[in-house]
């Protein structure tokens, strides 16, 4: 027996939601922040155990590094296994620091399940292995073969996993990224982050008594916040946050240097184009007074491509046959979804758990949503 494609799949799916549920309370009640390897370790056993239970191919992917766990890979086949792989992406590591579950424990309250983590992202790894066990139960089959990657620090702006995203990426016909959505609507743009460093240099003197042979650090400073955050642009939805400021030693000695970080909201690669050249023409204001400035792009925009669009059509599509409509959203808010995006593969994000309070003590997911969330990504598993 096949799994139904119409509203009949919003009933099998609603069968399998207290599995999980369960396996959701388990993921949440390992607390594993970024930097803890051993934690972060610790859900990929639990991955590791699931996922081999559904037949998977477990490879593991070291991140060479004391402070980040390793990165799980987990492979289905396909119907036909020469079509390329889908991939999926979920991250197993949290912001959240361990005993945070004394004060914010794993709970079902009514229609909300809360705790740490539930939302960003270990409900997304609880749906996708619940997606493939209602696959294989119903002795079904996946379309193409499906490559899992359960990052361990997204958090930590994926430094040891972006080549590997990078990599499977590109060997995948498309991606679907499991991070919760904005409300119902599943993403189909991200903004990019950049990341300013500027270093102003002064000159330092007695503030009493040698205060005219001085120059300001952070005055220089002060003035060129006023110039960066000018170029924030609304209509453009070009954002930027003067958000550290670092100066001086003493309050009796002018400060002969001055930092200020600086983070920025980008929607295309034009933006970053027109953000770094303009925060590169900046000049000192203070005679005496020098500027130094360090450029980064931390993750490129999630375009709207034709490709992305494509992709969120035929998700809409399988939604559609579900009984429901589904919309489409942007955010300023980054993932793994920016990385693969720019990649060039078409991405689709925002296909986990609907809720709220991503990285906030209100961390949620909503109850009677979970079915929604399953049977779509059931379809999309079964069809893409």
């Amino acid at each position: 027996m096949s799994l139904p494609k119409t509203e009949e799949m919003l009933e099998v799916a609603a069968a399998y939601e207290q599995d999980a549920i369960s396996l959701l309370k388990e993921l949440v009640e390992i607390e594993s922040p970024t930097y803890d390897r051993e934690a972060v370790n610790q859900v990929g056993k639990l991955i590791k155990e699931h996922g081999k239970q559904l037949g998977a191919r477990i490879a593991v992917e070291p991140s060479h590094h004391e402070e980040r766990g390793d990165h799980v890979i987990a492979t289905w086949a396909g119907e036909d296994e020469s079509l390329k792989p889908l991939l999926v992406i979920a991250h197993m590591d949290t912001v959240w620091q361990k005993g945070t579950l004394e004060t914010m424990p794993f709970r079902e309250e009514g229609n909300t399940i809360s705790g740490p983590g539930v939302f960003d992202m270990k409900g997304a790894i609880s749906f996708l292995l619940t997606a493939v066990k209602m696959i294989q139960d119903y002795n079904d089959t996946l379309k193409r073969p499906l490559t899992v990657l359960f990052n361990s620090d997204e958090e930590m702006n994926s430094a040891t996993s972006r080549e590997i995203i990078g990599t499977l990426a590109k060997e995948s016909e498309a991606v679907l990224i499991l991070e919760g959505g904005e409300g119902d609507a599943v993403l189909t743009e991200r903004k990019g982050i950049m990341y300013f460093k500027l270093t102003a240099s002064g000159v330092s003197s007695h503030a009493g008594m040698d205060h005219e042979k001085g120059t300001n650090a952070i005055e220089e400073i002060a003035h060129q916040i006023l110039r960066i955050q000018q170029l924030t642009d609304y209509e453009k939805g070009t954002t930027l946050s003067c958000g550290i400021i670092k100066g001086g030693t003493r309050t009796n000695v002018i400060p002969a240097e001055a930092v200020l970080e600086v983070d920025a909201r980008v929607p295309s690669e034009e933006e970053i184009t027109r953000l770094s050249e303009k925060m590169a023409s900046l000049s000192p204001v203070l005679s005496g007074a020098a500027l130094d400035l360090e450029t980064l792009v931390k993750r490129p925009p999630l375009d709207r491509t034709e490709k992305v669009v494509a992709l969120y059509e035929k998700a809409k599509k399988e939604a559609k046959e579900l009984g429901y409509e589904l919309t489409e959203a942007s955010t300023g808010a980054i993932s793994d979804g920016n990385l693969t995006a720019a990649a060039g593969v078409p991405t689709l994000d925002g296909l986990g758990p609907i809720g709220a309070g991503a990285h906030a003590a209100h961390e949620h997911i909503v109850r009677d949503k979970i079915p929604k969330r399953l049977a779509l990504l059931v379809q999309l598993l079964r069809t893409l």
